[in-house]
């Protein structure tokens, strides 16, 4: 009962957000921490837990974000369906390219991920038969369940909010799982982990493809939020925010995601207004708390409530 009481007060805060009075733009980035959060959540699993470093996360966040998108226009599917097909085809993804990239370690692991993820760019801008090039595709559809249309910052507000709960519990119930205890030993003590039994590269594998499958699943609401996508988005540099979401809130954390998400999205927003400024003193933020907090913020929490 203790382990569920402060998940269920951050859920009631939460949806009390928009009754206190946000605004379009207000809810509209608290939408987007969400669907970050749900991608961080995904690479925390590979990076946090399991100790595998993805330079190439926006790749399947853009995989996901087509795959939707595509669904719902050319197909005439349902979000829902876009939504599901998101996930599977960013895990099918993940498992192909873990499968032979997760057999390398360290630097070599990390070039061989952004190889993949500038694969996937360049393919976004040059398919234009199918991805619409440079240009990107507009007019996406609301999303829409059982007839009901998301289609205010309210409405978006609750599904994503509501999606990022029943990612969370998936997130939270495998890391307290034996394949989360799996992910921990491969981790800490490679050596150890297969002298006990544990598959090393099947438990890599799998930690990476269920990583990817949030990313998909983020990608496919950050394409139906926005309603318009351009592989512009999906570079480098987005997966390096990813990496950050996950370092600066706290690696193998349970809730390290949630808040490393809230702060990139929020320095992100907020620093636009100082133009030519904005990323020199973002990433100035970032390298502060990176030094400082090296644990990141839920981290060294907890390692300071430990010590207390």
């Amino acid at each position: 009962m203790k382990t569920y009481l402060p998940l269920a007060i951050g859920i009631l805060l939460l949806s009390f957000l928009p009754v206190l009075g946000a605004n379009p733009y207000t809810l509209h980035i608290y939408s987007l921490i969400g669907i970050y959060a749900i991608v961080a959540m995904g690479l925390n699993l590979v990076f946090g837990y399991a100790g595998q470093i993805s330079l190439g996360h926006a790749a399947y966040f853009a995989v996901g974000a087509y795959i939707s998108a595509l669904a719902t226009i050319d197909l005439g599917l349902p979000f829902w369906a876009g939504l599901l097909l998101a996930g599977i085809a960013a895990f099918i993804m993940g498992f192909v390219v873990g499968t032979p990239s997760l057999k390398l370690e360290g630097s070599y692991l990390g070039m061989a991920t952004i190889g993949f993820g500038e694969i996937v760019k360049m393919t976004l801008v040059n398919w234009e038969a199918v991805t619409r090039g440079p240009t990107g595709i507009s007019r996406i559809p609301h999303p829409s369940l059982f007839g009901y249309s998301f289609g205010t910052p309210t409405a978006k507000y609750y599904l994503v909010l509501g999606i990022g709960i029943l990612a969370f519990l998936v997130y939270w119930n495998l890391v307290r799982s034996h394949y989360g205890s799996r992910f921990v030993a491969v981790r800490d003590s490679p050596k150890a982990a297969a002298a006990m039994g544990i598959d090393l590269q099947r438990t890599k594998v799998m930690a990476f493809a269920i990583s990817t499958a949030f990313a998909g699943i983020g990608g496919s609401l950050y394409a139906h939020l926005n309603r318009y996508i351009a592989p512009d988005a999906f570079g480098l540099g987005e997966s390096i925010n990813l990496l950050i979401m996950t370092v600066i809130g706290g690696m193998g954390t349970l809730a390290g995601p949630l808040v490393g998400a809230a702060i990139v999205v929020y320095l992100r927003e907020t620093l636009t207004m100082l133009k030519d400024y904005n990323m020199l003193i973002y990433g100035l933020l970032l390298m502060v708390l990176m030094i400082f907090v090296p644990r990141g913020l839920v981290g060294t929490a907890l390692l300071f409530w430990r010590r207390t």
